[in-house]
């Protein structure tokens, strides 16, 4: 009766996160279609002044900015990856943050540059202030450290407590602002950026086969199989 009692409380646990994976990826679609669709080359007069709003406050805790701006850079996935194996004990959800990661939402969101052809806010303004390394021209849509960054967070999410789950979304916001404050995007960018970031993480939770909504490590050893 236990082992029964414990079938069904992770298989309602799995029902639980189809739902909400479900719904995070369908909202953030019609968000990035949304923000793309709205993505401008000029920008609009709303979006200019949101960016020079950020990009204009004072200088003196960039450094501290421009450190968690690398929670979006790529090699923060396979530091993840390794990170959620160590949570789970299990190569399942790793690897498919390493793989899918590194695919899906690093090389994806080149592709989606190419295809959106919006140029950086250096290209497109005149005296934006920049943060170390960023680049002054080239495709800003959308934001690839971003999306790497939601990426990662939706990812990480289901195995760690409440709390930290907020944190997490929390650096990647902050990364999203860095972005902005940096001079590297506007802020349709990283509001494209983040909605394509939950998608490609949401999607690969559904496809690592979580089953509960906070895993244990013993039942994805046993069973990483979505139930039917």
């Amino acid at each position: 009766m236990l082992d029964e009692a414990d079938d069904q409380e992770t298989t309602a646990g799995w029902v639980r996160r189809w739902r909400l994976e479900s719904f995070r990826i369908a909202v953030s679609l019609v968000v990035l279609l949304i923000a793309t669709a709205l993505a401008t080359d000029p920008p609009a007069t709303w979006e200019t002044s949101m960016f020079r709003t950020i990009n204009d406050l004072t200088s003196w805790w960039g450094w501290v900015l421009w450190l968690i701006a690398q929670a979006g850079f790529v090699l923060a996935i396979p530091v993840s990856a390794a990170i959620l194996y160590f949570l789970v004990r299990h190569w399942r959800p790793s690897a498919t943050l390493l793989a899918g990661g590194l695919v899906f939402s690093s090389l994806g969101t080149r592709i989606i540059k190419e295809v959106v052809d919006r140029s950086r806010p250096g290209q497109l303004l005149t005296d934006v202030k920049f943060g170390y390394g960023i680049p002054m021209s080239g495709p800003g849509y959308p934001s690839g450290h971003t999306a790497v960054a939601f990426t990662i967070a939706a990812m990480l999410s289901p195995y760690v407590p409440r709390w930290l789950r907020w944190t997490l979304y929390a650096i990647a916001a902050l990364v999203a602002f860095s972005r902005i404050y940096m001079g590297a995007h506007l802020p349709l960018d990283v509001v494209g950026g983040a909605a394509y970031g939950l998608i490609v993480g949401s999607a690969l939770n559904l496809v690592s086969g979580i089953r509960v909504d906070r895993a244990r490590p013993e039942a994805l050893a046993n069973d990483m199989t979505p139930t039917p």
